[in-house]
């Protein structure tokens, strides 16, 4: 009896294993198939880059460029750039704001005044 019982229980670990065995080719498999439609997205994706590099060269060909202003110039009123015109952000004056009267009432009205410790201390609420 202690013969049978032994035998079915290797038995069962052996099914057990070879269930085991082949849910991992498996899992394995759909991981490779996987990683290779991921590989030829990634080629799809390299090949349309070089593409739209090539694309890009075409369009920013300073000829291409000169015969679209000299044909769409007047048009777009287009003038040359005048080395004048170039200045820094440092350049450029502030914008003074320019409350509005409603929106700035209600701002006044919620936000909190700070403690007099927090004004006291020269900390900036």
């Amino acid at each position: 009896m202690m013969s049978k019982t032994v035998n079915v229980v290797w038995v069962a670990l052996m099914v057990t294993g070879a269930v085991f065995t082949y849910a991992m080719k498996d899992g394995a498999g759909r991981a490779a198939d996987r990683v290779m439609a991921l590989r030829a997205d990634i080629a799809r994706e390299k090949e349309q880059l070089t593409v739209l590099k090539a694309e890009w060269s075409v369009l920013d060909q300073p000829a291409r460029l000169q015969s679209l202003v000299a044909r769409y110039g007047s048009y777009l009123n287009l003038q040359p750039l005048d080395v004048r015109q170039l200045a820094s952000i440092a350049d450029v004056p502030a914008k003074p704001p320019t409350p509005d009267a409603g929106l700035d009432t209600m701002r006044t009205a919620t936000i909190p005044k700070a403690p007099s410790s927090v004004a006291q201390s020269g900390i900036q609420p």
